[in-house]
């Protein structure tokens, strides 16, 4: 949705007309500014050249009268050419401000303040009523020969606003259809939203669209229609054939696929979650670590990758002050980078670790640039996917200093970190200050970080919440507890404040194996275990005894199980897993 100085004039003539209206006798800039409108939701042809205002165009038209009334806005005639009284950015302040109960700053405070939405350091009714008329607007997306040339020859983002190709009215068409967003509150840095980034992946592979061959709204749902698998009609395959989106035989062209998941977007939703990642200069090298303990086993039976000799091996400064090398271990576990499993050296048992998939793909990235790679850098790429985000200008530089992003695009190190924010099994570490910074974040409003009155230890284990996908950052600087960190704050609410590390992946391992060979008690809210099948949840964990028995005692000391049963507590760190594991549509690599 974009509203303008040229877009409100005619918003607010068209709101006073109170009826249907023609445009025969209109001039193309109030033509061009209607069909903004019109893309936006706001208006809608009922007629040959005859429009009236859809339900979300009258309140927004009566909203604007009404600010004019009451003095909270000049009448549009007299706005500055270049104000965007209603953008993707203002609809991002307000939904953020919304997060921190209705309380506004700095910057933002003044942006929304000189559009009517805030006054003396809160919302005003005005911009709940925005906030109401951008949800209940449907935007119409319609990608004409000048759209799709513009989208071809720019670049997906994140980026600077400043780098956009010159053109005519096409990025007001983009935004009006929530294609493209800029970054609060100044709109410096722009980004294709996870709809615009498809559509332009499909044009950029091949798709035709010219003045008579349109993509629509009618497109799309034919696209849908021949991906799952039914049958069309012969106009809706001429349509598909003419496009390039099918061949002769009827087979779909690859960028179909990019079209199928813009459809989901549009029809059913747009992506709502921001994951994120991190790992530190130290912990990739202890990955190099551990690949090089399992080399030199190959020689030397008695050396492999045990907790002390990956310790002993750590010949380096060691900079992560938050995390000793056995934390560090559980902590890329965590992220699905490590995996842990018994290892039998004659009549020893021990604990060894060994790189996944995800860890050697991370190891060979770091092997060509060693550097930490933060929450904020990944999420500068992953945000960009949801409807009206995208990252401020203190974020987009700290995605380029890590090498994350490149010339308004994510670069392949950019791309594999966005990837494991979703991809990677999380069984995520909570240390001790962690689990006292979660308890500082409300459960369900959010709180702006000066608030919190964090040490320079608690702000470092804030981010790496974040990396966890347990709480959310907003460019505000509101913290929100996302719903898994929700349940993570539930689960850790008993746990003594000495605990070093209440969660590690075994302890969330152990648990697992509970859950499976256990039977639900329904009465009592626990999952209870017979005492023979301890043996079997042993085995399923998978570690020497004596890790076993460590992992054990730590639960029951966080208080997760008790003698032969799950808590309350453990079955919702249980569910903070789960809800960690939880997908979204699945993304298509632009």
């Amino acid at each position: 949705m974009i509203v303008t100085k040229r877009h409100a004039i005619v918003l607010k003539k068209l709101y006073e007309k109170g009826e249907e209206f023609s445009v025969k006798e209109w001039e193309d800039f109030d033509r061009e500014t209607l069909w903004h409108l019109e893309l936006a939701g706001l208006v809608k042809p009922v007629g040959v050249e005859m429009y009236d205002l859809t339900f979300s165009g009258n309140i927004l038209g009566e909203l604007l009268t009404d600010m004019i009334r009451e003095g909270v806005l000049k009448n549009p005639e007299e706005w500055d050419d270049s104000f965007r009284w209603i953008g993707s950015e203002v609809i991002s302040m307000i939904r953020y401000s919304k997060l921190a109960q209705s309380r506004v700053r700095g910057e933002v405070a003044k942006a929304l303040e000189e559009r009517g939405f805030a006054k003396e350091g809160n919302l005003t009714p005005y911009a709940y009523t925005l906030d109401e008329i951008y949800h209940a607007s449907h935007p119409r997306l319609v990608v004409n020969l000048k759209v799709a040339e513009y989208l071809r020859k720019m670049v997906e983002g994140p980026g600077e606003s400043s780098t956009l190709p010159v053109g005519g009215d096409e990025l007001l068409q983009l935004e009006a259809m929530r294609m493209i967003a800029f970054s609060v509150p100044r709109s410096d840095v722009y980004a294709l939203t996870g709809l615009g980034q498809q559509i332009r992946a499909a044009l950029r592979k091949g798709l035709v669209v010219t003045d008579e061959l349109i993509l629509d709204e009618l497109i799309l749902d034919t696209v849908a229609k021949a991906y799952e698998g039914n049958q069309l009609s012969d106009f809706e395959r001429n349509a598909l054939l003419e496009r390039g989106l099918i061949d002769w035989t009827g087979e779909l062209h690859p960028m179909a696929e990019h079209l199928y998941l813009a459809w989901k977007i549009y029809k059913k939703g747009p992506y709502l979650m921001t994951p994120a990642f991190q790992i530190s200069e130290d912990e990739a090298r202890l990955l190099e670590v551990i690949v090089k303990l399992w080399k030199r086993h190959e020689k030397e039976d008695d050396v492999f990758p045990e907790p002390k000799q990956i310790e002993k091996a750590v010949d380096w400064e060691w900079k992560r002050k938050d995390l000793t090398v056995k934390l560090a271990l559980y902590n890329l576990e965590g992220f699905g980078l490590l995996k842990s499993r018994e290892h039998k050296h004659g009549a020893r048992r021990t604990l060894v670790y060994e790189l996944t998939s995800y860890g050697e793909e991370v190891l060979e990235d770091q092997r060509k640039s060693l550097r930490s790679v933060t929450a904020v850098g990944v999420k500068s790429i992953t945000m960009t996917k949801k409807e009206f985000a995208a990252p401020n200008m203190e974020w987009y530089e700290q995605a380029r200093k890590e090498g994350l992003v490149s010339d308004a695009a994510p670069t392949s190190s950019g791309r594999l970190y966005a990837r494991l924010s979703v991809e990677a099994e999380r069984r995520p570490l909570i240390t001790n200050t962690e689990m006292k910074v979660l308890r500082k974040v409300p459960y369900k409003a959010g709180v702006f970080i000066e608030d919190m009155n964090l040490s320079e230890e608690e702000r470092i284990a804030l981010d790496s919440l974040e990396a966890k996908n347990l709480v959310e950052i907003l460019p505000t600087d509101v913290v929100t507890l996302t719903e898994a960190g929700q349940l993570m704050k539930r689960a850790l609410s008993a746990v003594s404040d000495d605990v070093e590390a209440p969660v590690t992946p075994l302890v969330i391992r152990l648990l697992q194996a509970i859950r499976t060979h256990g039977g639900l008690q329904m009465r009592e809210k626990r999952i209870r275990i017979n005492p023979e099948s301890w043996k079997v949840v042993e085995r399923e964990l998978g570690v020497d005894p004596e890790t076993f028995d460590d992992t054990v005692n730590l639960a029951r000391i966080s208080k997760f199980i008790t003698e032969n049963a799950l808590t309350e507590a453990g079955v919702a760190l249980l569910q903070a897993v789960d809800e960690l594991a939880r997908k979204e549509y699945p993304w298509v690599e632009v």
